[in-house]
């Protein structure tokens, strides 16, 4: 999976690494107007993310990493963070 600078960067984002070294999160807020939405739209096309409206509030649009997503960023999900697609 190929990701651009920004997808990592919102990737690693969700996931705790701005700082942090490991993983302790798994969730992104971003504004359903703002420069962000598009990113994370763009990973979930990837399959780097997916959208978790049951979180959303107000305007803002809940996003987490998927295995797949983390993989792409030398990662690994620890199980309390894993997330799966609803079929």
């Amino acid at each position: 999976m190929n990701l651009t600078h920004d997808e990592i960067m919102l990737t690693r984002r969700a996931l705790g690494l701005e700082r942090s070294r490991s993983v302790c999160r798994n969730r992104v807020a971003v504004h359903a107007n703002g420069t962000d939405i598009r990113l994370a739209e763009a990973c979930v096309a990837k399959g780097a993310m997916i959208r978790n409206p049951a979180q959303d509030y107000g305007s803002m649009r809940v996003f987490c990493v998927t295995a797949e997503g983390a993989a792409a960023i030398s990662k690994k999900l620890p199980s309390s963070h894993t997330v799966t697609v609803a079929a």
